[in-house]
């Protein structure tokens, strides 16, 4: 089952799962779920808000020098915890579920908006719990410590 979990982590990273998703959001745009201006307003600051957050994270992240790529993360330096991963140890994947939200609200799709929790789950299932463990192997008691004073979302 590992190497299995292992193949399907390459071949689904989560900036493709995240397209997938939005892929099916344009799908299943309905027009009645649309409101007009309050849809493109709050879509727009809820896609602005996951965006810099998101962004942010990746400017901390080259900062001190470490990697930026999931499927590599014995390349790990630095366990980065100031900033966006102060309030969440997953702040990219964070931002990236409010993108899907944003553009799910913003064409009206609403099995979109349902459909969040479900690329959480399988963010953290194929990404995160993988993540978590290398960084546990990695950094030991300091990765324990922050796993125990910061959430996994928010």
């Amino acid at each position: 089952m590992r190497t299995f979990l292992t193949k399907v982590r390459v071949w689904f990273p989560p900036p493709l799962i995240l397209v997938l998703c939005l892929v099916m959001d344009a799908l299943t745009a309905t027009p009645r779920f649309t409101f007009g201006a309050v849809n493109i307003v709050v879509s727009l600051l809820l896609a602005c808000v996951s965006l810099a957050v998101a962004l942010h994270t990746v400017w901390q992240m080259r900062m001190k020098r470490t990697t930026l790529n999931p499927l590599h993360t014995e390349r790990t330096t630095t366990l980065v915890t100031e900033g966006c991963y102060a309030w969440s140890r997953n702040p990219i994947y964070l931002g990236m579920s409010g993108i899907q939200l944003a553009f799910a609200f913003y064409v009206g799709s609403l099995a979109g908006i349902l459909a969040v929790p479900l690329f959480m789950l399988v963010i953290a299932r194929l990404h995160i719990d993988f993540e978590e463990e290398q960084l546990r192997k990695h950094f030991g008691q300091e990765w324990e410590r922050y796993e125990q004073r910061v959430r996994r979302w928010l």
